[in-house]
């Protein structure tokens, strides 16, 4: 919650030192909750997931999708199309058993909204859609790729339909993106090989060097809603 809520500063040696610290609660299928022993909480998982996502933590992040998110999808008696309330570190579906859900499995939502964190924080942060004022009228994307080679997300607002791809190469990236005609955006590339300028291509043209800002390893770029095609290459 610190991380992601903007209590720390996330350049700070503390931001930096939360997500080994979390690793602690790590198990083969998911993270143990500390106030709930023996249990595993995609509902919270789903706050981790976003706070290593946050300081750009994607490979942790994507490890604990695949352990617990991916455990429970792959699982013989899971549903394979929605998301579980918890389950315990054991293997079994017996969550809160001794809390409040009286030992009774049966008890247990497989069909809880509350514990689908991915499928914002992949859109958000990896794919790196959001939408940044009220009534979605300015928008970012800052993608992170971690060992994922495309991704893929998109949603509809009242102005219209917001949708972003992305697909690595050897020494190279494409992103396509769209969003409604009259917003404006923000696109942070990143800049694969830090010891070369990156080539950057836009509907393509070549951009020069002055159009485009570098922050933190970053190539930034203002844009207007509208549908975009851009290469990055290196």
């Amino acid at each position: 919650m610190a991380l992601l809520f903007g209590v720390v500063n996330t350049s700070s040696p503390i931001a930096a030192s939360i997500p080994s610290r979390l690793t602690d609660n790590s198990s083969p299928i998911g993270a143990v909750a500390p106030e709930l022993p023996d249990n595993i909480s995609p509902f919270m998982s789903s706050f981790e997931i976003q706070a290593h996502l946050t300081i750009g933590e994607t490979a942790r992040a994507l490890d604990l999708i695949r352990r617990s998110w991916g455990w429970y999808a792959n699982h013989p008696n899971g549903t394979c199309s929605t998301v579980i309330e918890g389950y315990r570190a054991n293997g079994t579906f017996g969550y809160r058993s001794e809390r409040g859900y009286g030992y009774d499995p049966s008890y247990v939502s497989h069909a809880h909204g509350w514990s689908s964190g991915p499928t914002s924080a992949l859109t958000e942060y990896v794919v790196g859609l959001s939408v940044t004022s009220p009534a979605d009228r300015t928008w970012k994307i800052k993608s992170q790729f971690g060992d994922l080679k495309r991704a893929e997300a998109g949603f509809v607002t009242r102005l219209g339909k917001f949708q972003a791809k992305w697909e690595r190469a050897v020494r190279a990236y494409t992103l396509s993106f769209e969003a409604p005609v009259g917003t404006n955006g923000v696109m942070s590339l990143p800049v694969l090989n830090m010891g070369s300028e990156a080539v950057i291509t836009v509907n393509g043209k070549v951009l020069g060097s002055g159009q485009y800002a570098l922050e933190a390893g970053h190539a930034v770029l203002n844009f207007e809603g509208d549908k975009h095609n851009i290469i990055v290459s290196y």
